[in-house]
C-alpha cells in the first residue's frame, strides 16, 4: 500500500472530512466509470459510487492494507452493482394498472330481483297444479 493510501485512511478513520473530500475528487469520476460496465442506467451507477464512498467513509477502519485504496473501493463498488443488478432482476414494475370490471350487481338491484322472484312465486302458487307443471317444465326443467 502506498503512503498516500495510508494517510487518506488514517486521516478518514479519524473522522476527517477534508482526507474523504479528497478521496472522492480523486476517485469518484473513474469509480463511476467503473461501475457503469455492470449498470446500463447511469443514475444508478451514479448511486452506486455515492454508495461506495459512503461505505468507505462508515467502514474505514476495516481498510486492510493488503491492496490499494483504489482496488479496496472497486471490489465494494463491484459488489454493490452485482447486488443492484440481483435486486433489479427480482422487481418488476409496470404502469399498467390492470381494469378490473365490478359486475356484481347492487344492492338495490338485489333486492329488486329478490322481490320480483317472490312475486313470481306468488303468482304461480295461483295457478292450478297442471299449470304449475308445465311452467316448471318449461323454465326449471328446459324442456319444451
Amino acid at each position: 500500500m502506498q503512503n498516500k493510501d495510508k494517510d487518506l485512511i488514517s486521516r478518514i478513520i479519524a473522522g476527517e472530512q477534508a482526507a474523504m473530500k479528497q478521496v472522492y475528487e480523486l476517485y469518484s469520476g473513474p469509480l463511476q466509470s467503473f461501475v457503469k460496465t455492470y449498470l446500463a442506467d447511469p443514475q444508478e451507477a451514479a448511486d452506486v459510487a455515492h454508495e461506495t464512498m459512503l461505505e468507505v467513509w462508515r467502514r474505514a477502519n476495516r481498510f486492510q492494507g493488503r491492496s490499494s485504496l483504489k482496488s479496496w473501493m472497486f471490489s465494494i463498488a463491484r459488489y454493490k452493482a452485482i447486488d443492484k443488478n440481483r435486486k433489479g432482476a427480482r422487481l418488476s414494475y409496470t404502469d399498467i394498472e390492470p381494469e378490473i370490471i365490478d359486475d356484481a350487481i347492487s344492492p338495490s338491484e338485489a333486492l329488486a330481483a329478490i322481490q320480483n322472484s317472490q312475486h313470481i312465486r306468488n303468482c304461480i302458487a295461483k295457478l292450478s297444479e297442471a299449470h304449475q307443471r308445465v311452467i316448471h317444465l318449461a323454465f326449471y326443467a328446459d324442456m319444451s
